[in-house]
């Protein structure tokens, strides 16, 4: 079995750390390469670089599991249909330097980055990415494709939506909201819910503008 990370930026040189990590300790894939269907590069960061239908033809659907290096929600949305679509199984990726609660559940396709705490009975969606120093609180739920920034900490039976972005160093009050794809400034403070679509900041947190774009980065 072939692990590729999809994409080959900076994120997807961490995530192929945690996953050259993984596999001395643990050996769980025969080869690790990246996808990247816009770089023109045989290699990258020691590693081969395949497109996707390239890898798709030479090793077969079942021959590859794949992780999504992408901190936009969207686009990991979208990779993930691709993959899915394809007969790919997605992997996930827990370092060995993340706590992890025994009680924690987690869809395929996440990634928890080294020096993360995910506390009792959270439930982690699938394709979600949890970046080092985040701390998710007992009875969290995270949606499918967000992405936790590095020193987030997420309260006890806080909820954030599907295609969400935490920003780095945001704090969430326990029991409060963040909805659909709403993008949470870094630093903010959220006392209280954030509604579905829009991008608030913060101390307080609160809504500046709807998130018509649906990308975090510019």
């Amino acid at each position: 079995m072939e692990l590729f990370v999809y994409c080959s930026g900076g994120f997807g040189m961490e995530v192929m750390d945690i996953a050259r990590r993984l596999n001395k300790t643990h050996g769980r894939w025969e080869g690790i390469a990246f996808l990247d269907d816009a770089s023109q590069e045989p290699k990258l960061y020691g590693a081969e670089v395949f497109r996707f239908d390239d890898a798709l033809n030479r090793f077969g659907a079942l021959g590859m599991e794949v992780v999504i290096a992408n901190g936009e929600p969207f686009v990991r949305k979208a990779l993930r249909q691709k993959v899915e679509a394809a007969g790919v199984r997605l992997a996930t990726l827990v370092d060995d330097h993340a706590v992890i609660s025994e009680t924690a559940n987690f869809g395929a396709g996440t990634i928890v980055f080294p020096g993360c705490f995910v506390s009792s009975v959270a439930t982690i969606g699938c394709n979600v990415a949890i970046i080092a120093g985040a701390l998710i609180g007992h009875h969290a739920i995270l949606g499918d494709n967000c992405v936790v920034s590095g020193q987030v900490n997420i309260g006890g039976a806080c909820t954030v939506g599907s295609e969400s972005y935490i920003g780095m160093g945001a704090q969430m009050k326990e029991h409060t909201h963040v909805g659909w794809a709403a993008i949470i400034g870094m630093g903010s403070i959220v006392f209280k819910d954030i509604p579905d679509e829009v991008i608030a900041l913060g101390n307080p947190c609160r809504p500046m503008r709807p998130n018509t774009e649906k990308k975090v980065f510019v």
